[in-house]
């Protein structure tokens, strides 16, 4: 097997495992979405400080997270243009 077709397989193969993160990802986000709404909807009124600083690292952890996805999906395209060299 040629280097050229090693490299493709093995960049398709990476771009493959991506998917399989970005969609790890996406339903961990769903999930932290749903504990958002819980907890908003459970402790709406509190005047406890506890009450927004788990709020706040729920949706902090929202973004990582998705900044996580944007992340991989810029690693898939740039693994795209090397598969198109």
């Amino acid at each position: 097997m040629s280097m050229v077709r090693q490299i493709i397989q093995a960049v398709t193969l990476t771009q493959q495992q991506i998917d399989d993160q970005i969609s790890k990802l996406q339903a961990y986000n769903g999930q932290i979405d749903q504990i958002l709404n819980r907890v908003q909807a459970e402790l709406s009124g509190s005047t406890q400080s506890y009450t927004q600083e788990m709020i706040n690292q729920l949706q902090l952890t929202k973004k990582q997270v998705e900044d996580s996805i944007t992340k991989l999906q810029t690693a898939k395209e740039k693994l795209n243009q090397v598969k198109m060299i």
